[in-house]
């Protein structure tokens, strides 16, 4: 499905043997980078084994083998402009502040694939995907085009909450205090400079880089539980208290066959389908 005012694909399930266009940089598949935004950031690709890959934009160093975490600015504060009918499938809102540069500027389709979420204070709220939207660059009014139909009657004076693409932010290792709030997205397929756009894999079979002793995931017996740390890397359920102190999990270890040490480990990442 593409937005009135989208030009880019949305969501194809690619098969491998499916024809696509993976240019640039020496055609090199799902390892392909470039600066060309080839698909909206979230696209979804899914090889014969069930891995599956998303699309995305680094803004900061992504490495293969480590997590790409969700870096995004500050979410837009939005009002509501218009009063949404039941039935539209258009909402317009004020900008006062985020975007890509945190200034209320809104290029067109920035948003695409971010969520919309709106009610009244008085129903329950609606939850929209962003599939467009029209540019707004005087930090005025921005017009979204989303995927369903409004349920319900929304006056203007209703709250209105704008979420970016998580995948549109990408970056590798984020420093404290900012990267304790961060959520990894996926594993890089390559190296994935600032300002590129690749894929990372986010489900199935992925070898993620581990800490060497006793913290690796399945370092121990029944240790198969494996953790995002902040650096990128992974730990294990014996390191201590992941669980209890909120490390977020991505997965279990599949292989790891070098008992007492650290292994390869071979992990079935289960960060999103």
């Amino acid at each position: 499905m593409i937005g009135r005012t989208n030009k880019l694909p949305f969501n194809p399930i690619e098969w491998p043997g499916s024809p696509k266009d993976f240019t640039g940089d020496f055609n090199k598949g799902t390892c392909t980078t470039e600066t060309v935004q080839r698909y909206v950031f979230g696209t979804r690709h899914i090889t014969w084994d069930g891995r599956v890959m998303k699309y995305g934009h680094a803004t900061g160093e992504c490495a293969s083998g480590y997590g790409a975490f969700n870096l995004a600015p500050v979410n837009i504060s939005a009002v509501l402009a218009l009063a949404v009918a039941e039935g539209d499938r258009t909402v317009t809102v004020t900008v006062t502040s985020g975007g890509y540069a945190a200034d209320g500027e809104i290029a067109e389709d920035e948003l695409a694939g971010g969520y919309l979420i709106i009610n009244n204070a008085t129903e329950d709220p609606q939850n929209f995907l962003i599939i467009g939207n029209d540019a707004d660059v005087a930090v005025t009014t921005c017009k979204l085009y989303v995927d369903e139909p409004a349920w319900q009657a929304v006056a203007a004076t209703g709250y209105s909450e704008v979420i970016l693409n998580p995948y549109a932010h990408l970056h590798g290792d984020p420093a404290d205090p900012v990267g304790r709030n961060c959520s990894c997205m996926g594993i890089p397929k390559r190296n994935l400079a600032a300002t590129y756009n690749g894929w990372v894999q986010t489900w199935g079979p992925c070898w993620i880089t581990p800490p060497n002793g006793a913290t690796a995931p399945g370092y121990t017996d029944n240790d198969r539980e494996v953790y995002m740390a902040q650096n990128g890397s992974v730990t294990g359920g014996a390191s201590g208290t992941v669980i209890e102190s909120g490390y977020q999990h991505v997965g279990f270890v599949i292989e790891h066959s070098d008992a007492g040490a650290a292994g390869p480990p071979l992990v079935m990442l289960q960060i999103s389908i």
